[in-house]
């Protein structure tokens, strides 16, 4: 009995020690520049579990353990504050406003609004939100990013601009591009409908020169720039120096891809057997035969070794910016070299740019941007326009028809060609297909 009532005493001795490690802490928060109680508030305990809300007064309360050591503040608007614990029961605090959170501006035209009087349709894309993306131009980066904004890209050939549509379709048969502008200045993309050439004007672009990209979605934003902006208008605001000494950064990326799912491809036997079953089903004699070569061996083609490859790619940025009180200064270098996974498709760029902004007196500032590229895009010849890869007469399409029976080279080298055409089958006087081969 004596050890019965010893275990009990122990088990109430440490239930209450455990019951006397936590206490209450009350306070209240109230924003520093007016004095005024914030409700809503989150109060948090510092890596640990648990926490509560201000009441409409700003008074909390929140029980903690003697484990807790911080309480954390945090508040939209506000900057996030972390007050230690002591030994009394009160913690009252004041929020500052986070400057960067009220100052966020989004550019409107010629103009810039703070983002909390915005009430314009407006989404808004900061650099951060680009960094280290590995794209051609900088709108293939932007899917997923912007509420509202349509971004499609049609085929892997390189710099064929993607479908981009703001406010959707607005046109049967032009295009429904938005009006584009640069620092200002509108970009010149060209008629970029389905009966236009491929070429990406905006891939002349370094995404890593790009500070931020203000979609203006709806007719009170997009109203300064009139019929133009009837698409929606992309506002691209680049990079300038920031205040402090010279910074020094470098961006780059190599990456390889090849065409995925590639269906697999008959081989010359089972191709001239089909062929020449359905002729026979339909009554007429056979006219796909096997082929063999000098040497005798027998022709044996996969077309996709002469439409498809591993391709590599590498994407480079260097830029030095820096300001003290009246100059700012941004100088960037890019270099880009992709390849495309067809044979003979690549998109090389090299480009620079340097914005200047200078403070003569009090009111009146200076300043100016420059900006070169040179860009070098190379696509097979695979029909009318360039980079029509995968149109019914495409390089891309080409691959899957062409029949494996059919060897792309002669004996002695050149192209199995009747004229610009490799034969139905065996028969080289039955010019069907282009061959992939010569038109790479």
């Amino acid at each position: 009995m004596k050890k019965l009532l010893q275990s009990l005493f122990i088990l109430l001795f440490i239930a209450g020690s455990a019951m006397a490690q936590e206490r209450t802490i009350t306070g209240t928060v109230t924003g520093k520049e007016d004095g005024l109680p914030l409700p809503g508030v989150s109060v948090k305990i510092k890596g640990a579990a648990g926490g509560t809300t201000t009441a409409a007064d700003g008074k909390y309360s929140i029980r903690i353990t003697s484990q807790a050591t911080a309480l954390e503040f945090s508040y939209i608007g506000y900057g996030t504050q972390t007050k230690p614990i002591g030994s009394g029961n009160q913690i009252s605090v004041s929020l500052s406003g986070d400057s960067k959170t009220l100052s966020d501006v989004v550019v409107t035209g010629y103009t810039t609004q703070a983002k909390r009087d915005v009430t314009g349709s407006i989404a808004s894309i900061s650099a951060e939100q680009l960094k280290n993306v590995p794209v051609q131009s900088f709108e293939q980066a932007l899917a997923g990013k912007a509420a509202g904004v349509n971004i499609i890209q049609p085929n892997g050939v390189l710099n064929n601009p993607p479908v981009f549509r703001v406010r959707g379709i607005n046109s049967i048969s032009l295009s429904s591009y938005p009006l584009i502008i640069v620092d200002g200045v509108p970009v010149f993309t060209g008629d970029q409908s389905s009966n236009s050439a491929a070429g990406n004007a905006l891939g002349d672009i370094n995404p890593a020169d790009i500070e931020s990209i203000d979609v203006l979605k709806d007719a009170a934003s997009s109203a300064i720039y009139g019929s133009r902006a009837a698409n929606g208008v992309v506002v691209i605001t680049t990079k300038k120096g920031k205040q402090g000494a010279t910074k020094v950064n470098y961006e780059g990326w190599v990456g390889s891809s090849k065409a995925q799912n590639l269906n697999p491809l008959l081989n010359a036997a089972e191709y001239v057997l089909i062929k020449n079953e359905a002729r026979t089903n339909i009554g007429l004699a056979s006219a796909f035969f096997l082929q063999t070569r000098s040497d005798g061996t027998q022709v044996e083609t996969n077309w996709y070794d002469y439409a498809y490859r591993t391709a590599t790619s590498q994407n480079h940025a260097l830029n030095f910016s820096g300001a003290n009180e009246k100059t700012s200064y941004f100088v960037s270098l890019g270099y880009s070299n992709q390849e495309g996974f067809i044979i003979n498709n690549s998109f090389e760029r090299k480009n620079g740019r340097v914005n200047i902004d200078h403070k003569l007196f009090k009111g009146v500032n200076v300043g100016a941007n420059f900006a070169y590229s040179n860009t070098l895009n190379r696509a097979p010849n695979t029909g009318s326009l360039p980079g029509s890869a995968f149109n019914t007469g495409g390089l891309g399409r080409l691959a899957f028809v062409l029949p494996p029976n059919v060897s792309p080279y002669n004996e002695d080298g050149s192209f199995n060609v009747a004229g610009s055409a490799i034969g139905l089958g065996a028969n080289l006087i039955a010019s069907n297909y282009p061959n992939a081969a010569a038109l790479v």
